[in-house]
């Protein structure tokens, strides 16, 4: 039996698919190009993707049940969700997760800018 650790599969991919995306916008913005509808569509997709796997994953090793079309609910009010989750499940441990999400976004941002200077 493998010990379960805290980094999920989703986590580490939604941090390496942040890290992806970030980069290219951080590109576009040091360059002054406006992101193709492609580039815009591919990031909306994957982000709500994968925030609703690691929220899926995350929900069964805390017991917490969800509503039945979860991709919608996601897509509306996913900003208030995650925070309500995070909160529901970890306490005020969840400040942590929120800034390490938080820190990892523009943390992989600045690498975008500092790539697009080089």
């Amino acid at each position: 039996m493998k010990p379960e650790s805290d980094a999920s599969k989703p986590l580490i991919l939604l941090c390496i698919f942040l890290l992806i995306v970030q980069i290219a916008n951080g590109l576009y913005v040091a360059r002054g190009i406006e992101p193709s509808l492609a580039f815009d569509l591919m990031y909306a997709i994957g982000f709500f993707w994968l925030i609703g796997w690691w929220l899926k994953e995350d929900s069964k090793r805390h017991g917490v049940t969800w509503v039945y079309d979860m991709g919608l609910f996601l897509y509306l009010v996913w900003v208030f969700i995650i925070p309500y989750y995070l909160f529901k499940t970890r306490g005020i441990k969840a400040f942590i997760t929120i800034l390490a999400f938080v820190g990892i976004f523009l943390g992989t941002y600045l690498v975008g800018v500092i790539v697009s200077m080089l």
